[in-house]
């Protein structure tokens, strides 16, 4: 599926939401601000942030960057958090780094601001994202790092894009017209459903992790062997890793007896593993874990982790996988 957005600002002046909605547009990226300072709002931000939400668009968020270090990265999302003051959005906190006062940072330095920008995102319970042209995406970011920690939204202005990286949203050109907004916007197309909370139902999910219930003795290689799963170091710390243990398998004694105990039933693991998922759908991540992925289920996993009113919105999913991704999502 492709949905249509626009990303707006200042720039665009007074919109009217409904006939953008009217439109056929989708979903609506405004931008928050620009650097580190409170004063530094975008003046828009509040008339674009309500006027896609009392018109039902999904909304998301960016900062245009001017930081020079992590610090000053760190100083733009706590701004940034401070703007939200903890509302709801439906898309991503996106960073735009691409000014001209950056270009001579070495590609190391931009990496890691990027990464200390969203780390404080997603610390708050939000989605964070990556946008910049082609250009900094190849030349400018270690760009294959980033893809696999956060979303990526890039700038090219094409009839088709031809960025060979991992990309879930794609800005296409800045002279689009649309009803409602005077003048040109800016036109995106994104490639991933995150809106619907139509996720799916799972009841009895497959899991990979091995059932040593009726195993009685004290030795996990002898435990694993007995099921007939692979007892080799490398398996035991992948284990170790899935059900959730934290801290580097050694494989010593301490650690084989936690292992046991939680493939046992015995052991209760305070979070949940983080999945080897890089995608927006909570249903898929917990599938990758083997977690049931119910709508009951998850029911239970909100109320653990303090959402008491759990319906399956959008910005509740995202909120709980952003916190499993991080392997701070609490079992229920």
């Amino acid at each position: 599926m492709e949905y249509r957005g626009i990303d707006v600002s200042k720039y665009q002046g007074d919109i009217d939401y409904a006939k953008v909605k009217g439109s056929g547009i989708q979903y609506v990226i405004a931008r928050i601000g620009y650097g580190m300072y409170e004063n530094q709002k975008d003046p828009k931000f509040e008339a674009n942030y309500s006027g896609a939400i009392n018109n039902a668009l999904p909304i998301g968020v960016y900062l245009y960057s001017y930081a020079l270090n992590i610090d000053e990265a760190k100083k733009e999302a706590e701004v940034v958090l401070n703007w939200l003051n903890n509302r709801q959005l439906n898309l991503p906190v996106y960073y735009d780094i691409e000014d001209k006062s950056q270009e001579t940072l070495s590609k190391e330095t931009l990496t890691s601001m990027c990464i200390a920008f969203c780390e404080k995102i997603e610390e708050a319970g939000y989605w964070a994202g990556i946008y910049a042209n082609k250009y900094w995406l190849t030349s400018h970011l270690n760009s294959a790092e980033l893809e696999d920690k956060y979303t990526i939204w890039v700038a090219q202005y094409n009839s088709q894009n031809t960025y060979k990286g991992k990309y879930d949203m794609w800005q296409y050109t800045s002279s689009g017209q649309v009803n409602g907004v005077s003048g040109n916007v800016d036109m995106n197309i994104l490639y991933r459903d995150i809106f619907s909370n139509n996720e799916g139902h799972n009841e009895n999910p497959a899991t990979s992790l091995p059932n040593l219930s009726n195993y009685h003795g004290s030795s996990i290689v002898d435990a694993l062997k007995s099921v007939r799963y692979d007892s080799s170091f490398n398996s035991r710390a992948n284990l170790y890793r899935e059900v959730g243990l934290t801290g580097t398998y050694t494989g010593s004694a301490a650690q084989n007896i936690n292992l046991l105990k939680a493939l046992q039933g015995n052991y209760q693991v305070a979070y949940y593993p983080k999945p080897d998922y890089h995608g927006l759908s909570l249903v898929d991540a917990l599938k990758k874990i083997g977690v049931d992925s119910s709508l009951g289920n998850r029911q239970k996993i909100a109320l653990a982790n303090g959402i008491t009113d759990y319906k399956g919105s959008t910005w509740q999913n995202l909120k709980l996988l952003n916190l499993l991704k991080k392997g701070q999502l609490k079992r229920a």
